[in-house]
Parts: structure tokens; C-alpha cells; sequence
């Protein structure tokens, strides 16, 4: 049992250090030639040798859909990636987990599927980083939509609204907000501008909140009282959000008191009777139980997540 511990851990470390290996995207231009001056520490080479790598695929990995699909979410998470450097250090990471399986645990058979393991760990830190960045910025789209309102009525122009949730919200909002200023100070048209936001968050209310302003700005309109129904609407979708989530908090206990269970047990089993445990990883026939109950548990925990995840 201690092997396979011991595995999972170095695999985990293995990916959040690959993960940084890479600096992530900054707020402005002054931090990024800051960054691309201070290039001697050892992550900062990792980083470049990982670079040269992605280069080098690039031309074969950049007309593949996953590799768009890879571009527009890593730019939307804010790491400083490319999508064919980011495949190379899932690469990596597989082919370092594989050959640490083999060795550690003399089974060549687990090599390839604790190497797929390993090259899926960046991929599912990716995903949580995006579903946090998108649950924050959802949380704060109506406060900021009411700074714009209020802002409008007291007379400000419609940019000198967007700025005011620059310099009045913090956290990702306000960083989305004034990136969309910049632009705007920058030369890009307004609709521009708002394409880009949307684009950038990819959340279903900010592209609500952004069609009724490109439509106010082209059709005209009291651009105050479409806010504010937008705003009302995506509150209200919060509150309800917030209500689904604490009525599906028992099933989602429950499955993961059911992915831990097996684990625990077989744990403490290890340290009560190595000698009755044993052979279920020793023996051809138990590894194959293990096998399959590791599938078993995946398919448990993707099934539960569906339950529990309502849409709305």
C-alpha cells in the first residue's frame, strides 16, 4: 500500500511543479518585461526548455481542435501556456509516471495506466482553476452590473462605468473590467472590447449581460432598465444556484464517502494484516480485482457527479 502512496504523491507534486513551471499571465505589460527579464533561476529554464519543446510540435498540434479548444481555455484561466506546450508537459508527466510505476512497483502492465493518470492530472487542474475563476466571476457579475447602472445614472459615461468596476470591485472581475478599458483606451471600438470580455470570462451571464449592451449600443434603448432585468435575472439565478447546491450537499457527501471507503478500509487492513491484504496486490487475480474496482469507483464518481449536477 505504501508504493502506491507513495506513487500518487510524487505524481501530484510532479504536476503542480509542472504547472509552474511556467509563469502564469499578469495583469500588465510593465510584470510581463519584468518577467522576461529575470530568466536565470532553475523554473525559468524548465520553463524555456519546455517552450523550445512546445515549438518544436507546434506546427503538427496547431490546426487540431484540442489544440483551440487548449488555446482559448488556458488564455481564459490566465496561464501563460500554449496549447502544444501545455501537451508537452502532459507528456512529460506521463512518461516520468509510467517509468516511476515500473520501477517502484516492478509491474510493467501499470506503467501505461499510471502514466495516462499522470498525463491527466494537468488537465484536471486546468478544469478546476476555470470552474473557480468562473464561480467567482459569476458570483460578482451582479454587483458589477449594478455598479454600471448606478454609474449611468449618475451621469457617467458608459466607459467611465466600466472603469468604476475596475477600481471599485476586486479580484477577477475588476482584472476582467479593466482589461476591457485598456482596450478600449487602446483603440479598439466598444463592441470590440465587449466581444473580447465575453469571450475571455465564457460564462453564460456575462454573454447575456454583454448581447443586451451591443444591442442597446446598436439599436438604442434605456440601456439602465435592460441592466438592470439582466442583473435581477442573473441574481436570482445565483440564489437559486446557492439553494441547488446546498440541496445536493448529502448526495455529494455521499459519494465521496463511497470513493474513500475502500480506500480507508484497504488502508487500515494494510497496517492491522499486511499478510491478509497482501495478496490482493501480489497475486495476477487480485491485481485485476484492483484494477477493476478502480474503474468501478470512476465510474461511481462520474455518475454521481451527474446526479448531483442540475442544470438550469
Amino acid at each position: 500500500m505504501l508504493p502506491f502512496i507513495l506513487l500518487f504523491t510524487a505524481i501530484t507534486l510532479g504536476a503542480f511543479f509542472l504547472s509552474g513551471s511556467l509563469a502564469p499571465a499578469t495583469e500588465g505589460v510593465g510584470s510581463r518585461v519584468a518577467q522576461l527579464e529575470v530568466t536565470h533561476t532553475p523554473r525559468k529554464r524548465l520553463g524555456i526548455g519546455l517552450r523550445r519543446l512546445g515549438s518544436l510540435i507546434e506546427p503538427w498540434v496547431k490546426g487540431l481542435a484540442i489544440a483551440k479548444s487548449l488555446d482559448r481555455e488556458l488564455y481564459r484561466v490566465g496561464w501563460a501556456w500554449s496549447a502544444s506546450e501545455f501537451l508537452v508537459a502532459c507528456a512529460l508527466l506521463a512518461v516520468a509516471s509510467g517509468l516511476f510505476s515500473a520501477v517502484l512497483l516492478q509491474r510493467l502492465w501499470l506503467a501505461p495506466i499510471v502514466g495516462a493518470v499522470g498525463g491527466a492530472i494537468p488537465f484536471l487542474q486546468l478544469h478546476l482553476k476555470r470552474q473557480k475563476i468562473l464561480k467567482a466571476l459569476n458570483e460578482q457579475l451582479p454587483d458589477a452590473l449594478m455598479l454600471i447602472i448606478n454609474g449611468v445614472r449618475a451621469g457617467n459615461s458608459f466607459l467611465q462605468a466600466l472603469q468604476l468596476v475596475s477600481r471599485q470591485m476586486s479580484g477577477a472581475i475588476a482584472q476582467e473590467f479593466a482589461t476591457t478599458v485598456s482596450e478600449i483606451n487602446w483603440g479598439l471600438s466598444v463592441e470590440t472590447a465587449l466581444s473580447n470580455l465575453s469571450e475571455r470570462i465564457g460564462s453564460v451571464d456575462i454573454e447575456l449581460a454583454v448581447a443586451a449592451m451591443l444591442v442597446q449600443r446598436e439599436a438604442g434603448g434605456n440601456l439602465t432598465e435592460t441592466l438592470t432585468n439582466i442583473h435581477d435575472t442573473i441574481r436570482e439565478r445565483v440564489r437559486i444556484s446557492g439553494e441547488v447546491h446546498a440541496l445536493t450537499a448529502q448526495g455529494r457527501l455521499s459519494g465521496i464517502v463511497l470513493v474513500c471507503l475502500p480506500v480507508g478500509v484497504g488502508f487500515l487492513f494494510s497496517l492491522v494484516s499486511p499478510g491478509y491484504i497482501g495478496p490482493l496486490f501480489t497475486d495476477p487475480r487480485g491485481q485485476m480485482l484492483v484494477g477493476l474496482a478502480v474503474v468501478l469507483q470512476a465510474l461511481g464518481i462520474y455518475f454521481i457527479r451527474r446526479v448531483v449536477a442540475i442544470r438550469f
